[in-house]
């Protein structure tokens, strides 16, 4: 049976998030299924699935208001939408309450953050009562929900987010940086709690044992002039290397000896990380969120607490030293990957959840 999905999203910006949900619109349509997207069409989202041939419509998310629901019933009811899938806070309200008048359809609530989700009547309607199923990206959002809200268990799945294991080829992807110099990069949306700057002040100290060592920064957000200002201070241009948004990322994860992911918050499992796993190239990555789930220290990456720059210098320097441990946390973490993150498997878990679903009906 083809079902029909809809996703909805109220962020603008263009990040893992995003990523993912528009990964996912398009891995399951290539399973025979029907997905459009509901946004604003200001939102990058909106524009990528546009450009991709996805449907897309126009939902005014920028406040949660009536006629926003009223907008979102109109497109569920007139598309006979099996399944509403959203994934911020604001289209969840907006979501919840056209389940509320209009309770024919599956509703999905996606938490993409490890955020903790506040003790309020409106977190337990729109996490723990108006969603059919809640699905994580990673198993310690579902802890925390289950432990600290004390939602329902039996609705929240974990399901992280998926590399492809084709385009993440390490034995077809050839490097699109200069080979020169030991190259450490990070790779991520500019936002303050990734940790930039952490990884910026820890440039002197690598560089004092790694005089070759180069740094590169891949990505856009509302940081990019703050993470400037700080290479700028601390005479860093020479070093720093800013490449901006790029769409060729595994290129440029095949042209670097170490990703650096020093977040402070809020993340489940990212994107990045399991993609530079899967490239078989060695993660540094805070102990926060869902990242310890895939990087066990010393095995599959190495652990470093958030937000300290010593720590970060430290676990590089250790691994230029030390290229068996490189080579073997590379090993470690791509079996990892192929065994428990892959594309194919996050489809399959998600479609059967649709499957389970509607079953029901």
């Amino acid at each position: 049976m083809a079902y029909r999905i809809l996703h909805t999203e109220a962020s603008l910006g263009w990040g893992g998030q995003e990523l993912r949900i528009y990964q996912e619109m398009l891995g399951i349509k290539g399973k025979g299924h029907w997905v459009g997207l509901a946004a604003s069409p200001s939102a990058q989202i909106y524009k990528y699935a546009q450009k991709a041939g996805l449907p897309v419509f126009p939902l005014p998310l920028e406040k949660k208001t009536p006629h926003a629901v009223l907008q979102l019933l109109k497109i569920i009811k007139a598309l006979d939408i099996h399944i509403l899938n959203t994934h911020s806070s604001w289209d969840s309200w907006v979501g919840g309450m056209a389940k509320i008048l209009y309770p024919k359809f599956k509703l999905i609530r996606t938490r993409h953050l490890s955020t903790p989700i506040g003790k309020t009547p409106l977190s337990w309607l729109i996490y723990n009562i108006l969603p059919d199923v809640v699905i994580t990206t990673g198993e310690a959002i579902r802890e925390r929900m289950i432990t600290y809200n004390h939602f329902n268990p039996k609705k929240i799945v974990s399901i992280p987010t998926g590399v492809d294991l084709e385009r993440f080829n390490p034995e077809k992807v050839r490097p699109v940086l200069k080979k020169e110099g030991f190259r450490i990069g990070m790779i991520s949306v500019l936002r303050s709690w990734k940790g930039h700057k952490y990884l910026i002040e820890a440039v002197p100290k690598i560089s004092s044992y790694i005089p070759e060592a180069r740094f590169f920064i891949v990505g856009e957000g509302p940081q990019r002039r703050n993470i400037e200002r700080i290479v700028q201070k601390m005479d860093l241009k020479e070093k720093v290397i800013m490449l901006g948004h790029r769409e060729d990322i595994p290129e440029i994860i095949a042209s670097l000896d170490v990703i650096v992911h020093p977040s402070t918050g809020h993340e489940g499992i990212p994107q990045t990380i399991l993609q530079a796993l899967a490239m078989r190239k060695p993660v540094i990555a805070s102990n926060i969120g869902g990242i310890p789930e895939v990087i066990k220290h010393l095995t599959t990456g190495v652990l470093i607490p958030p937000c300290d720059a010593k720590a970060i210098a430290k676990a590089v320097i250790e691994v230029y030293k030390n290229p068996d441990l490189a080579l073997q946390l590379a090993q470690e973490g791509q079996k990892i990957v192929k065994q428990h993150y892959s594309y194919g498997a996050m489809l399959n878990k998600i479609e059967n959840i649709y499957t389970i679903l509607l079953s029901f009906d």
